[in-house]
């Protein structure tokens, strides 16, 4: 019996609603632009899952194909594409390669694995709890930044190969998911937990301050951070033959670098000031901004050239995280990513489990497909108009919303970790989303049980 092809599905089916919302009636509610932005939507979420085209290429199409039906300006469409974001992964990019380049990154990663038990679990292990732990005090795009120049020297001094490496795509999504996992937690994680409580204080005159947040996301973050591994574990279990000898190799390396360098001892001193600028100072330098100083200032004393930047920075990854940035904003500014989540609220019954769970399984597909600030903007008000008519408190309508909105498991769109895991080459986008949708599907299990069952045992009622 021949094996049935999936890839093709996805990517026929993508291409026939693309063509169809094209040329059908514009629905009621909904404007042409906004008709135009969920077909090229639909139409690059089937070629970014299916990985016809590489995703760069997906995201470029995206974007030409923007002002070409009509969705947005030309201008308007391009100038996107400079969203802050994409400026930020940049920036960082440049940063980790200096890291890589000087010799820093084998320093480091030899100090970081000499610390652990030379195996498989306890070394993912260690990845995603630093990652983890590293979101709860600044932005989970930083954190990335931070551990992939590690992560990607200890899976070279392994001499894992790309796509095919087990140990390898277990370390880095380790990465990722430590970091989207943990940025939920406080309010330095993401900008959408500050959005949430924002638009919480503004509708209900309720405020939430960092401890409050904290208690009641840490219960859902950390089961959450150990179901995580546990399936990185079993999905990607593997061995790696002479792993002591290998790892011991990194200790003669280590020496062979001999004393610390000019170059190393300024890029410490530049990166200390860049965690410090992220960490406390965010709020009056954005983090982009911070990044980009970074990235100069490696240039600007000499760190690293020009030339070893180019052989280590994928720019393919920045282009595909931009379009996607680009693709999502026209959704939103056209209206129509609020038109397909009030599509599907309004035919709704008044039941609570149905209404929860909606609530949550809409906020993650919009997450995985928009940024996750859109995602929080777009469904929060939304929810908040039908938890009133079955009294929700709107207190736990903010935290399902939020901490759903933060959790972007499967495409490199979804979340800035994932774009800079993307990018050392290791991971295959399909093998991804199968493995994410598994955890996708667990996280908003628990995330319902804790909502009636637990967060009440803790003085927060589900209804007011």
């Amino acid at each position: 019996m021949k094996k049935i092809n999936f890839s093709n599905i996805i990517l026929i089916l993508g291409m026939v609603i693309f063509i169809s919302m094209l040329i059908i009636p514009t629905p009621q509610g909904l404007t042409l632009e906004g008709k135009n932005a969920i077909a090229i939507f639909v139409l690059c979420l089937s070629l970014w899952v299916t990985n016809y085209l590489p995703l760069a290429i997906t995201s470029i199409l995206g974007i030409a194909l923007i002002p070409l039906f009509g969705v947005l300006s030309a201008a308007e469409t391009f100038s996107i594409f400079g969203n802050r974001a994409v400026f930020f992964i940049l920036g960082s990019l440049i940063i980790a390669a200096a890291i890589y380049q000087t010799g820093i990154a084998k320093r480091v990663s030899y100090l970081f694995i000499s610390k652990i038990d030379n195996s498989f679990n306890k070394i993912i292990f260690s990845i995603i709890v630093s990652s983890y732990l590293l979101s709860l005090i600044m932005p989970e795009h930083a954190v990335a930044a931070i551990l992939f120049p590690i992560v990607f020297e200890l899976v070279k001094s392994l001499k894992l190969t790309p796509l095919e490496s087990n140990f390898a795509k277990a370390a880095f999504l380790a990465l990722a998911w430590g970091a989207v996992v943990g940025g939920i937690t406080t309010f330095l994680g993401g900008a959408r937990n500050i959005l949430a409580v924002g638009l919480l204080q503004n509708t209900y005159g309720i405020s939430i301050n960092f401890i409050e947040w904290l208690q009641y996301s840490i219960i859902y973050s950390l089961p959450l951070l150990f179901i995580s591994y546990y399936i990185i574990i079993y999905y990607f279990n593997t061995k790696v033959s002479n792993i002591q000898q290998r790892l011991s190799s990194i200790s003669k390396q280590y020496e062979k670098l001999g004393p610390v360098k000019r170059e190393e001892k300024i890029l410490a001193i530049l990166f200390l000031i860049i965690i410090f600028f992220w960490m406390f100072l965010s709020n009056y330098i954005d983090i982009s901004v911070t990044a980009i100083l970074g990235g100069v200032s490696v240039f600007v004393f000499k760190i690293i050239s020009w030339d070893e930047i180019e052989s280590y920075v994928n720019w393919g990854i920045i282009l595909m995280y931009g379009g996607a940035i680009v693709i999502a904003t026209s959704l939103t500014i056209t209206g129509a990513a609020e038109w397909m989540s009030n599509s599907v609220f309004e035919i709704l019954p008044n039941s609570t489990f149905i209404i929860l769970v909606v609530v949550i399984l809409i906020t993650k597909l919009l997450t995985e497909g928009v940024s996750n600030v859109a995602a929080v903007a777009i469904i929060l008000p939304i929810a908040y108009s039908m938890g009133d008519i079955l009294n929700f408190n709107p207190v736990i309508i903010t935290y399902i919303v939020s901490l759903t909105g933060g959790l972007a498991f499967c495409l490199p769109m979804g979340a800035p970790p994932n774009a800079i895991a993307f990018s050392s080459g290791y991971l295959e986008l399909r093998e991804v989303i199968k493995v994410g949708l598994i955890l996708n599907l667990i996280s908003m299990v628990l995330l319902y049980i804790i909502a009636v069952r637990i967060w009440p045992l803790l003085g927060l009622e589900l209804f007011i």
